[in-house]
């Protein structure tokens, strides 16, 4: 059985659809699935770092993937790490090691193109993937509690984000992302890739179910704050968020212009993954909690993971960076 990289649309990737909407729609009808994907592959970003493969028995495609040309720092240095989402076998082919041979080939192709880590994210037991070599990463989702302030918000401007905001965004990452041992690097185009996913996701699906906040708070024109957050079902998600000061006293304020817009409701539950090197003195983390989606890394051309074994705190991960 050979494996194949499939093209961007077409019937394979139809019958792919067909078989996943069930399982990862997010909401949207089967039409909207098949837009969603589409629009990601028309992103910058999504052009040149994601695709679908598949492993190819005859005529048959017995299972299938996507792909993701990711770059992570690890220990203060670029690596290209292969990202693996949806991982997906039809019921006609399940138990004959298809998913197995079909990751098997990934990793291999991987490792000879120059990748150096292999990472996914697990939404079943993490066994499958352990026998594979991928080992667990820790990682904390908070609830975050959020000081109000006497006699109102802040005095600070806060605004809707726009794209000239995104260098600067990038900047603040890669300035946080360095403390860490493990971060993502996240290029502009990667950024405005996250951004218009969450997007599409909320305006392809049913009205009110999900919106979107992406704010700024600037300085001398230019970002020195910034927060995305899914607002869904009486939560408020943190997919990602930064702050050039180093305390993150800018971003908490911004939570607390967010609070202050919604006065007389039920205050939302707040919940996100943060990295330990932001903590703003108007955000208490607590509930602590084991993230559905199991991150995982696999070595390939060293073998050998990060030493000492990652802590949760040696992190610098986003929600929004799931894949």
């Amino acid at each position: 059985m050979a494996l194949i990289v499939l093209p961007s649309s077409g019937p394979e990737v139809e019958r792919i659809l067909d078989d996943t909407f069930p399982l990862w729609h997010d909401g949207l009808t089967r039409a909207a699935y098949g837009r969603f994907w589409t629009a990601q592959m028309r992103t910058p970003w999504g052009t040149g770092h994601l695709d679908r493969v598949a492993l190819q028995d005859g005529r048959h495609l017995v299972s299938s993937a996507k792909r993701y040309d990711l770059a992570y720092r690890v220990d203060g240095r670029i690596r290209r790490v292969l990202g693996i989402g949806a991982v997906f076998t039809p019921p006609a082919y399940r138990g004959r090691g298809a998913a197995r041979q079909m990751l098997t080939q990934m990793l291999e192709t991987a490792e000879a193109e120059g990748y150096e880590y292999a990472a996914l994210f697990s939404e079943i037991a993490p066994r499958f993937y352990e026998q594979l070599d991928f080992v667990p990463v820790p990682m904390i989702d908070w609830r975050l509690e959020i000081d109000r302030k006497d006699g109102g918000p802040p005095a600070m401007l806060v605004r809707s984000g726009e794209d000239r905001d995104v260098p600067g965004i990038a900047e603040m990452q890669a300035t946080r992302g360095a403390t860490a041992r493990l971060s993502i690097e996240r290029s502009e185009d990667y950024i405005r890739y996250g951004l218009a996913k969450k997007r599409l996701l909320a305006g392809l699906g049913a009205p009110g179910g999900r919106a979107v906040e992406f704010l700024v708070s600037e300085e001398g024109h230019q970002p020195v704050a910034y927060l995305v957050c899914v607002v869904q079902d009486g939560t408020w998600t943190i997919e990602e968020a930064g702050d050039r000061d180093p305390s993150g006293a800018r971003l908490g304020g911004m939570l607390q212009v967010m609070l202050s817009r919604h006065p007389g409701e039920t205050p939302p539950v707040i919940r996100g993954w943060w990295p330990a090197s932001l903590r703003p003195p108007q955000v208490r983390l607590c509930d602590p909690r084991q993230p559905d989606e199991i991150f995982m890394l696999r070595p390939l051309k060293d073998r050998s993971l990060p030493l000492p074994p990652l802590s949760a705190d040696d992190i610098a991960y986003w929600h929004g960076d799931v894949f």
